[in-house]
């Protein structure tokens, strides 16, 4: 009995080969169970996976479809804003020129505290030989300087009955300076005492002209223009006596004469 069970249990008998097929065969079956039920689950969690990220590309996709609309419409509406903000600042500027149209800016006059302006401007008036009546004065004042440092004196803005008398106003003026080349009209000449101090009288121009027209008069200096001047509000170069007149319409006008 015992030999008999030594030989079905040796490692070469029918029966341990069989049962080591048998095991072998069972272990490989729950192997491949194990690996294509992890395989299956691999698969469901992958394809959910693959799920949400479509879903969420989709959701990322209208949502930034969304977005670029948006940000078209605000492209548009900027874009209608700034050629509306352009259109106001146009208007502006035409109503602005309209109400200095009968003004003049008389620049450099010494200031005093007993001072009467409107003497001063007609002793201006009467030196250079355009006299004027109190009644077409409609109204004088010293103005704010634009560079409250500057100790230069406060200009005078005087309102006058039509543009007509203004452009007479400014036209004796040079008439005047051209006739008197050593002898400028200064504040000796409208009754004021101390150093002789050059006066000015221009057409009366808003902040940002007048920032343009320094900027002109600096741009002449540099590229050697001949003349600068401003009429009806507009600002002029002219390179000599035979150049044609440029129209400085803006500080881009300028950096093209570079």
């Amino acid at each position: 009995m015992s030999k008999l069970l030594d030989n079905k249990l040796a490692p070469s008998s029918s029966f341990m080969t069989n049962l080591r097929s048998s095991l072998k065969e069972d272990i490989e079956k729950i192997i491949s169970s194990k690996i294509t039920m992890a395989v299956e689950q691999l698969k469901d969690e992958f394809t959910e996976t693959t799920d949400f990220i479509v879903s969420e590309q989709v959701d990322i996709k209208s949502e930034l479809k969304e977005k670029c609309h948006k940000i078209q419409q605000l492209e548009a509406e900027l874009i209608k804003s700034n050629t509306e903000v352009s259109k106001l600042g146009t208007r502006l500027a035409i109503m602005e020129k309209i109400s200095r149209d009968c003004n003049i800016e008389i620049h450099e006059v010494p200031e005093s505290k007993s001072e009467n302006l409107l003497t001063i401007l007609q002793n201006l008036c009467k030196v250079i030989d355009t006299p004027l009546n109190e009644a077409d004065v409609k109204a004088y004042r010293r103005v704010a300087k634009l560079n409250p440092a500057s100790d230069r004196p406060r200009n005078i803005v005087v309102t006058l009955a039509s543009p007509r008398q203004r452009d007479t106003i400014i036209s004796a003026m040079l008439r005047y300076n051209k006739q008197h080349t050593n002898d400028k009209l200064n504040s000796t000449h409208i009754g004021l005492t101390g150093t002789a101090r050059r006066i000015y009288v221009s057409e009366h121009l808003s902040a940002e002209t007048k920032q343009l027209h320094a900027a002109a008069r600096k741009t002449a200096k540099e590229l050697n223009y001949r003349y600068v001047w401003v009429r009806f509000g507009r600002i002029y170069l002219r390179k000599a006596d035979d150049s044609d007149a440029i129209l400085v319409r803006n500080l881009d006008t300028l950096a093209n004469l570079r």
